[in-house]
């Protein structure tokens, strides 16, 4: 029982991680220097750094079973350093 609500959790995260690699390159493009919050691997809401405590809490008010994934969206700038 405790295996499968942990590989649901995991899959989970999973699908906020596709998404947010599937759909890097635009964010930042259109969104970059924001940030994101998923859950379930469906998009809650982007905003400014001061709004993620409300869309984490939408997060999970619409996903209560999930964790809600909260991540800053990189700037073209900040790519550029990596590379």
């Amino acid at each position: 029982m405790a295996a499968e609500r942990q590989k649901r959790r995991s899959s989970r995260g999973d699908a906020d991680h596709r998404y947010f690699q599937t759909h890097l390159s635009r964010l930042v493009r259109e969104r970059g220097g924001e940030w994101i919050v998923l859950a379930e691997g469906n998009l809650v809401g982007i905003g400014k750094k001061q709004r993620v405590p409300g869309l984490i809490k939408k997060a999970r008010s619409r996903y209560p079973h999930a964790t809600p994934f909260a991540a800053p969206i990189p700037t073209k700038e900040d790519l550029e350093c990596v590379l």
